[in-house]
């Protein structure tokens, strides 16, 4: 029997090599010729792109995304914060192990003009979720595009008169839904019954209420309110502490509410559950955070010694949406001037924030800390992956 080759046309050569190429080339090159931009903005090649992406991260490169600010002092003692968005490309030499990076500013336009409070909320196939104000953003910085989301249906305005019901932001997510192939935004709030008295005696009272959540999707582009279980697992008083991080059809926060735990959301399911964190009380140790590990959530937990802390970073494994457990990964430190690591880096590099806002690189091999000399980090960084992932 003759084996049949398969003959690879003009245009397949042209895809492999664009799926190759970074967002900001890609971009460029669709004004070149339509043909061109029918293939690069076709969802295959859309897909291809974010599989190559994917791959490369896997290489000893590391790329970051972070915001960070820039306080401008006039004369007249007057003075403006201006928020930046930024990447640090890391690499290592193979011989030397010495670290190496670069920082590009992006300039994202968003429609905003008060920007001093800008924060990252999740992470999803290079498109990201965006807190500014009180407004919710998606936002994919490799390519600059962005999209406002509605206004909230559960967020009200305060209550002008005694009595009224408050409604508080208290968590965000984003992430991808397998099933039906959509991306979604979660977002939780706090619902509290509220009466203020002004008078000879004046008071305020809050009476807390079960947390409500809602989802966005993009296709619909609107949000739909969902319930918080009260009878699974789930306390329906959760309060997430940090940022989303999203893995495999879940977003997960930490949360800290009588003790510290992790919050995750089904995005197929649309289920929440809580998972509980090891027990390292006895150690002194207290868990702050979590981030991304390669394919799996850590979790950070730190003591001091004297003026300095020293920090346990534990891996949870193969949790199915009810069970976990949980391995340590590594102690790094103790170290002064470190608050907290951020994210998890190529080559055993842990990118922890220091006084300050200072950026910095710990070999968790080595136990080396060495600064970024960029300026002060508002927020907090994600191993990021560039994609042309569209948002509009």
């Amino acid at each position: 029997m003759s084996q049949v080759r398969k003959i690879e046309t003009l245009e397949d050569k042209l895809v492999e090599i664009l799926s190759r190429l970074p967002p900001k080339s890609l971009m460029r090159f669709k004004c070149i010729h339509r043909s061109w931009c029918a293939i690069i903005s076709s969802p295959s090649f859309v897909a291809k792109h974010l599989s190559n992406s994917m791959d490369n991260k896997l290489s000893s490169s590391t790329c970051i995304l972070l915001n960070r600010c820039q306080v401008h002092v006039f004369q007249d003692r007057s003075w403006k914060q201006d928020v930046f968005w930024s990447m640090i490309n890391l690499s290592i030499d193979s011989d030397e192990r010495n670290l190496h990076y670069d920082v590009e500013d992006l300039n994202i336009p968003f429609p905003m003009e008060d920007q001093d409070n800008v924060e990252l909320h999740g992470y999803c196939n290079g498109i990201v979720s965006v807190k500014v104000g009180k407004n919710v953003l998606l936002c994919n910085p490799a390519t600059g595009e962005f999209r406002q989301l509605p206004n909230s249906s559960l967020l009200l305005p305060l209550p002008k008169g005694r009595f009224g019901l408050e409604t508080i932001f208290k968590g965000l997510g984003f992430g991808y839904d397998c099933k039906t192939k959509a991306y979604k935004v979660v977002q939780i709030i706090e619902n509290c019954d509220c009466e203020y008295s002004e008078g000879e005696e004046s008071y305020y009272e809050r009476i807390l209420l079960p947390y409500t959540a809602e989802v966005y999707t993009m296709t619909a582009n609107s949000w739909r309110e969902i319930k918080i279980d009260t009878s699974s697992d789930t306390d329906p008083y959760c309060i997430p502490y940090s940022g989303s991080v999203y893995l495999k059809g879940f977003c997960y926060w930490f949360a800290n509410d009588n003790g510290e735990y992790v919050f995750s959301f089904d995005l197929c399911d649309e289920i929440f559950h809580r998972i509980e964190l090891p027990s390292r009380g006895q150690f002194d140790f207290k868990f702050y955070g979590i981030f991304l590990y390669n394919e799996s959530i850590a979790s950070y937990c730190s003591r001091y010694e004297e003026d300095c802390k020293l920090f346990e970073i534990w891996v949870m494994d193969d949790y199915d949406g009810v069970k976990s457990s949980w391995t340590k990964l590594l102690t790094v430190g103790p170290f002064k001037d470190i608050d907290y690591p951020l994210t998890f880096g190529k080559c055993d590099e842990v990118l922890m924030l220091g006084s300050y806002g200072r950026a910095a690189s710990c070999n968790s091999s080595t136990g080396n800390l060495k600064y970024f000399h960029i300026p002060p980090i508002i927020n907090w960084m994600i191993d990021y992956v560039k994609s042309i992932v569209p948002i509009k």
